[in-house]
């Protein structure tokens, strides 16, 4: 893959909820997962160290607009800010 789309920078919106990663392995914790319309996945502060407390946990429930990079089944936010709930 080029650098150019591996670092294109996306924005999302969705709601984040608290999961269990990686159930029946040794690596099972809890993470901090944004759902949005094309899907759900691990989401974490770019160039934040992924064996410390994730400070978007405490947002857990609420809806945020995040700019960043997705690889694969996770979105490293360089930018979050929280939304007001969409309509049903």
């Amino acid at each position: 893959m080029s650098d150019a789309k591996k670092n294109k920078q996306l924005t999302v919106k969705g709601r984040l909820v608290l999961k269990t990663f990686a159930r029946t392995t040794k690596s099972e914790s809890l993470g901090v997962y944004l759902e949005t319309e094309d899907g759900s996945f691990l989401i974490r502060p770019a160039g934040g160290n992924p064996f410390t407390d994730n400070p978007l946990a405490k947002l857990a429930g609420k809806f945020i607009e995040a700019t960043g990079r997705r690889s694969d089944y996770v979105f490293f936010a360089s930018s979050w800010r929280e939304i007001p709930e969409p309509e049903a």
